[in-house]
């Protein structure tokens, strides 16, 4: 916790207190919300103004698109891996788990590709669409709805239920939980994300930027003209995520602790 808090401490801390008087846990010239108040008001050297609300627009939109999506897909996938009966379905669920262990960094070159055939290297498509076939989610999803009794699917099938309609009328209802947790890490991911958005979007388009990306950039660039600046953008761009997880946590607790428990 102690980096963290020296971080915030710097967020609120002076250049002159940076530069004349380091070291010191509280500023010598107390605490300012300069930086903050900078952050939103930072040109580049030519003068143009960098586009901090529109980070922040592209990776509420990139986050956001990217959980709804991801939640929807895999929760159908699991579905069907619990509840309907196919052949090789056990076998076709191992592969898939087996996944996991592939480093992303080599299906990098296949999704670039992949990307370019299609068209939408340059825009927010493709921080979107490539990270809809994670396997982790549909891992616990299912392991959740293990939990549920076979006996209530069977008896809607039974009622002329079609298996969408269980999907979402019962199947959905019963397992939010789990959907909160994991909408939570997806959500956290993506918003977080920095490596890739770097490579697919590049540093011609600003306006194409999420804040993390700009985050490194206000770091990194002769535009930061202080430590604060940085420190500042920084701690706003974990700022959502404190604040999501602060209200979410005991879900979060609970859908962990209760997936893959059958009952």
């Amino acid at each position: 916790m102690l980096p963290l808090l020296i971080g915030v401490i710097g967020s609120f801390t002076s250049q002159y207190s940076f530069t004349y008087a380091p070291g010191h846990l509280i500023p010598v010239d107390g605490f300012t919300v300069d930086n903050y108040v900078s952050l939103f008001n930072q040109h580049e050297l030519d003068g143009t103004r960098i586009p901090v609300e529109r980070w922040i627009l592209n990776s509420f939109l990139v986050a956001s698109a990217n959980t709804f999506l991801y939640l929807l897909i895999a929760g159908a996938a699991a579905y069907a891996f619990v509840f309907l009966r196919f052949k090789f379905r056990s076998v076709l669920f191992l592969v898939i788990i087996f996944t996991m262990v592939i480093p992303g960094i080599a299906t990098m070159a296949p999704q670039l590709s992949n990307i370019a055939n299609l068209g939408i290297s340059k825009s927010l498509w493709a921080l979107i669409l490539p990270g809809l076939g994670g396997v982790g989610g549909l891992y616990l999803i299912r392991q959740f709805y293990l939990s549920i009794p076979m006996d209530l699917i069977e008896s809607a099938r039974i009622d002329g239920a079609s298996d969408i309609r269980i999907f979402f009328k019962i199947v959905l209802p019963l397992a939010k939980t789990v959907f909160l947790v994991q909408g939570l890490f997806c959500f956290m991911g993506s918003w977080n994300d920095l490596f890739w958005p770097q490579i697919v979007i590049g540093t011609s388009n600003k306006e194409l930027w999420t804040l993390p990306v700009g985050v490194a950039y206000l770091s990194s660039s002769k535009t930061a003209n202080s430590m604060g600046l940085s420190l500042a953008s920084a701690i706003f761009s974990a700022f959502p995520i404190f604040i999501l997880y602060l209200f979410t946590q005991n879900k979060i607790i609970e859908g962990v602790a209760t997936s893959g428990v059958k009952r």
